[in-house]
């Protein structure tokens, strides 16, 4: 990997502080338009279960529709003013949500929501991708993991007060639309700061990128020619489809076949975002020493220790065993986060880098797709033939189950078996696949 300009070669940490402000800024936009809110939104607009339950898996389709943008966005040679025309737009696209009910007649609020939420959070992804880029040319590449740490550190603590305060005011506020209308105006006040406090960021050195008359098909295919980048999105693809085909209906196993109440729930999830407050800066400082890589394989075995607590819990100890799960989880999520970024940007060529991160955030969100509905395919099959034969679910849970029959309850928990023998064989696979490479290597050498 390249020198990336700006780092240890640039005295001025402005650029740097004001790229940490910006996430909290940007987070605070985004939590207080998207996930609960938005699904609430939604619903204020008589969306029915199916719309609501696939809002989170259209933000992930929004990542893989973004493919198609390199060829236009590698003409510009200014990350700077790429970055704040993209927020603009995304942030202006997101606004308009919350004003659909007020501008449009009952029946065609639904078909302007659908949309919209597409273009919005299609805007948002890419905005994403060339702040990053911008970013990238101010990090000091030795201390990157300490630095991207530090900036999940802080959006991590905005998401958690937010969740605290946003919650308990759309609880004050009982739902009606006056409350959506003054989150989403916090949230454009939010997004005025940011867009202000992007402009007085330095630009990086002006980009020349080889592709910038190339077709798209041109364009689509270069990450393709480059194995060592192509390998490491498969192992990231991969991670991401076996995690969610189970991960993806925890909040679903909790409140319909647990039937937790909503405070426990909250409570529980809190255990998940708490932890990594400190436990970023350990992953971070870890992954400078040891490498992004190491931190990295390090990280997914977590989540097979979170996934296999997860098939252990039922109505008679979720109490432990669900805790425990988020406590590993935690430990996950933190170190992951770090090392996937500092990883591709590691492996990526300085040239084309938007192709490249357009290229993974689209597998990787086609990943995230894939899971859930392969999930849901499994847990059909295993529903139907448990039905079928009447046989009772795994252990006592099913007995316990105030909420569910025993077929669904054992697919699940399935799923969260699956989802750990996946991990932990992708991990085995891994590990002898890079072992060869780097055995052919030292060969060479």
């Amino acid at each position: 990997m390249k020198p990336r300009p700006g780092g240890e070669g640039l005295p001025d940490s402005r650029p740097r502080t004001c790229f940490l402000v910006q996430a909290g800024f940007g987070t605070a936009f985004t939590y207080l338009t998207s996930g609960v809110f938005l699904s609430g939104l939604a619903i204020l607009m008589g969306a029915g279960d199916i719309l609501v339950s696939y809002l989170s898996v259209i933000v992930n389709i929004c990542g893989v529709l973004i493919l198609v943008f390199p060829a236009f966005l590698e003409r510009f040679t200014s990350r700077k003013k790429m970055t704040i025309v993209l927020t603009i737009l995304s942030r202006l696209a997101t606004l308009f949500l919350v004003t659909i009910p007020v501008l449009f007649p009952a029946r065609m609020q639904l078909y302007v929501f659908v949309p919209t939420v597409v273009a919005a959070f299609a805007l948002q992804a890419q905005t994403t991708v060339v702040l990053n880029q911008w970013m990238l040319g101010f990090i000091d590449e030795k201390r990157s993991g300490r630095y991207i740490s530090l900036r999940q550190t802080l959006t991590l603590t905005v998401t958690v007060v937010l969740s605290l305060a946003g919650g308990r005011f759309m609880d004050l506020m009982e739902g009606k639309y006056i409350g959506f209308a003054i989150l989403f105006a916090a949230a454009a006040l939010m997004g005025i700061f940011e867009v202000i406090l992007l402009a007085g960021t330095p630009d990086g050195e002006p980009y020349q990128s080889s592709s910038r008359g190339c077709r798209f098909r041109d364009i689509a295919g270069l990450p393709l020619k480059n194995r060592c980048f192509t390998g490491f999105v498969a192992y990231i693809f991969i991670f991401y489809l076996l995690l969610t085909i189970s991960d993806s209906y925890t909040m679903v196993y909790m409140m319909k076949y647990l039937a937790l109440p909503y405070q426990i729930v909250t409570g529980l999830y809190m255990i998940i975002s708490l932890p990594q407050i400190v436990l970023l800066s350990f992953w971070g400082r870890l992954s400078d020493r040891c490498g992004h890589e190491f931190t990295l394989k390090m990280s997914i075995w977590f989540f097979a220790g979170e996934t296999l607590f997860m098939s252990f819990a039922n109505a008679q100890n979720w109490y432990l065993f669900i805790p425990a799960a988020f406590l590993i989880s935690s430990a996950a999520n933190a170190g992951f986060v770090i090392s996937v970024f500092n990883r591709r940007y590691e492996l990526m060529p300085a040239d084309n880098r938007i192709v490249y991160d357009n290229f993974y955030t689209a597998v990787i969100g086609l990943g995230s797709i894939l899971g859930p509905l392969t999930g849901g395919a499994v847990k059909g099959l295993i529903d139907a033939r448990t039905a079928a034969a009447g046989s009772a679910a795994i252990g006592s849970a099913a007995a316990g189950s105030a909420a569910a029959g025993p077929a669904a309850f054992t697919g699940i928990r399935i799923l969260y078996l699956i989802s750990t023998a996946g991990i932990l064989l992708l991990q085995f696979i891994y590990f002898y696949f890079r072992r060869r490479q780097k055995t052919r290597e030292s060969q060479k050498h």
